[in-house]
């Protein structure tokens, strides 16, 4: 199969497209078609050397999230059927034709949701709602304060935030703040003021 890897960082031209062998799932994982992939500032700092691959494979395939189909199924796996349409994180090797993850680290793809705006959800949306839900506890009728409204972290937590019916309060750039308040965003703080 074909991936994007990388066998010295630096800047984009150091990516190479090289057939490596197809991933082969285990018991209780999925491999899955991958149709699409995105590329966030994690994948970025990975291509640049400051995000290692924390499995250290033997060839550091790029790409932190996915979309696709089930290809196959491990003998355990209860959760997926092979055609399933499914998105996911993993700590790389997205950038390729073939992944496999664990059974549940995939989510279903929403059928009002192409693969190729799946592939750039479970990164962003999944950051957002930990922070948001898991650690921050936040529950509606509250208030979140949200750093960098108008990153790709920061648009998903306005929308988590109001639909779990929060309020919502962000910073941002002057010129990104009509577009945090078309989100949801409640209220929206220009960030350069020291004392905003």
């Amino acid at each position: 199969m074909r991936a994007a890897v990388v066998t010295e960082y630096g800047e984009p031209d150091v990516i190479q497209v090289i057939e490596v062998d197809d991933p082969v799932p285990g018991p209780d994982q999925i491999l899955v078609e991958v149709a699409h992939s995105a590329v966030n500032r994690a994948d970025v700092l990975q291509r640049r050397g400051g995000y290692p691959d924390p499995q250290r494979r033997s060839v550091e395939i790029l790409g932190l999230e996915f979309a696709g189909s089930v290809a196959a199924v491990g003998e355990r796996v209860t959760l997926w059927n092979v055609g399933d349409r499914v998105m996911g994180i993993e700590s790389g090797a997205c950038n390729a034709e073939r992944l496999v993850t664990h059974e549940r680290q995939a989510l279903a793809v929403p059928s009002s949701v192409s693969l190729e705006d799946a592939a750039a959800i479970p990164e962003v949306f999944l950051t957002a709602w930990d922070a948001l839900v898991v650690q921050g506890g936040l529950t509606s009728g509250r208030w979140a304060l949200v750093h960098a409204g108008a990153s790709g972290v920061g648009t998903a937590a306005i929308q988590i935030a109001k639909a779990i019916g929060a309020r919502v309060a962000v910073t941002c750039s002057a010129p990104k703040i009509a577009a945090c308040l078309r989100l949801g965003a409640d209220l929206a703080l220009e960030r350069s003021p020291s004392d905003w």
